[in-house]
């Protein structure tokens, strides 16, 4: 039998929005798959989706959320069906229900293929993955080994790169187990990190009753902005030319100033290089990709990441009573005590502050350089030189087609990933129209179909009024 009649045998590490979506697309294909899905969590359930805090909304407006981008009322035509039926293209749904969301659409995928194709899922973790020359392994950590031909690592975000040793009161995350646990709700709380995983952290200590002072402490202080109703642009705006971290500054101020004179909402030129921003990235050097990190990528998250408008009120509600405690600085000391923990701070204004609290809790987002990864499973494939980090200090090094590349730049065709790891390569690819664009043509690719997957834009059904 020819080799692409044969169905393709694909681990999938991760089960989380990344790996379902590969799954979900591989179940699409007209070609017969045997797909192993290998993660401890229920599918679609990643840190994202597996909130138990109703508060947690998503950041992006139903319109962008349908897992197929060719179908954008997809998430939209699923909520009406699913006991929310007055819900509009801007409704901010809860995470836990797009999580719901996205188990129904793989189960949905799943009837559809029928006996074409066949999805396992192993309640595990896997150990260790490699390839002997024909096949791929995975170990897992239920003693099993599973076979296939193609390894697709779709590991999410990796978790905080830790603050401190460890300490009584300290969390490392707030998705770490019990990290909301035993708070005297009177007691203050230190969030290191203000962007959107503090936000969330809030938002579950407002949950549970919590009426202590809660303090964010981040290098700039600035809290993510949030979203508001607008027309969107006609057409992208892309910076014209080869531009520097500092050209390319000026020429996003300049057009949002531009667009102001006009009446026109900043969100909508943000939102409108949301099509080209990686291929304004490939094109900067190496040196100013670096300097965009180092100086501009927070101003740029705190724009583009966006909190849903309710959210935006909850936190603008606590500043102003004075629950909500913004500071910019960094952590210098932590110590604990029987009272709980001692931290000192260290102002942007070169001050010293001192703050007695209950528990800190370390919101400073997933940590990129994978060079520091935990993970054992990726610390496995770095030693053995299958992955390599990418050298700008973010991600791992892959192709176009998210086909690792190893310690010689060679492609392993084996083994491949989106999302996360391709941080470094591109600049923005850890939203969902980003990884639902990646699981789309990866699944082709897997298959070896040569497609480009179809985006229909959100904002011609926004300026329709849907």
């Amino acid at each position: 039998m020819p080799e692409f009649l044969d169905p393709l045998r694909a681990i999938v590490v991760g089960g989380g929005f990344s790996g379902t979506l590969v799954a979900i697309h591989l179940l699409r294909q007209p070609r017969a798959a045997q797909i192993e899905l290998v993660d401890a969590r229920i599918p679609g359930r990643g840190l994202a989706y597996s909130t138990v805090w109703d508060d947690h909304l998503l950041n992006v407006p139903a319109i962008r959320m349908s897992v197929f981008g060719s179908e954008p009322m997809h998430f939209l035509e699923w909520l009406h069906a699913n006991g929310e039926p007055e819900a509009d293209a801007g409704y901010f749904a809860p995470r836990k229900l797009y999580g719901t969301y996205l188990q129904h659409t793989l189960e949905a995928a799943v009837r559809a293929a029928g006996a074409k194709s066949i999805l396992r899922h192993h309640v595990t973790e896997a150990r260790r993955v490699w390839f002997d020359g024909e096949f791929a392994y995975a170990a897992l950590g239920n003693g099993e080994t599973l076979r296939g031909s193609k390894v697709v690592l779709a590991c999410g975000n990796p978790m905080p790169r830790p603050l401190v040793r460890i300490l009584p009161g300290y969390v490392g995350s707030p998705w770490e187990a019990g990290a909301f646990e035993n708070i005297d709700p009177e007691r203050d709380v230190l969030l290191v990190g203000s962007g959107l995983t503090a936000v969330d952290a809030f938002l579950a200590l407002q949950a549970q009753g919590h009426r202590g002072k809660v303090y964010f402490l981040s290098r700039r202080g600035k809290l993510p902005q949030p979203h508001t109703p607008y027309p969107p642009l006609p057409e992208a705006f892309a910076p014209p030319g080869r531009l520097g971290a500092r050209g390319l500054l000026r020429a996003i101020r300049r057009r949002v100033k531009d667009a102001q004179a006009e009446n026109v909402n900043w969100r909508a030129v943000i939102d409108s290089m949301r099509p080209v921003t990686n291929d304004i990235w490939r094109q900067l050097e190496s040196r100013e990709q670096r300097r965009v990190l180092r100086h501009l990528k927070t101003w740029w998250d705190i724009h583009r990441h966006r909190m849903a408008p309710d959210i935006g009120t909850k936190i603008a509600d606590a500043k102003s009573c004075g629950r909500l405690v913004v500071h910019a600085g960094h952590l210098q000391h932590l110590t604990a005590n029987d009272e709980g923990l001692t931290a000192v701070v260290r102002l942007r204004s070169q001050e010293k502050m001192t703050l007695a609290v209950q528990r800190l809790i370390n919101c400073t987002g997933s940590e990129e350089d994978y060079r520091n990864t935990e993970n054992p499973l990726l610390r496995s494939l770095i030693a053995s030189g299958c992955i390599v980090p990418h050298p700008i200090g973010k991600g791992l090094r892959t192709n176009e087609h998210g086909v690792v590349l190893d310690e010689t730049g060679t492609a392993t065709e084996w083994l491949l990933t989106l999302g996360p790891p391709r941080l470094g390569g591109l600049f923005e690819t850890t939203a969902v129209p980003e990884i639902r664009r990646q699981a789309e043509a990866l699944a082709s690719y897997l298959m070896s179909v040569i497609y480009e997957p179809i985006e229909v834009m959100p904002e011609l059904f926004m300026a329709a009024g849907i």
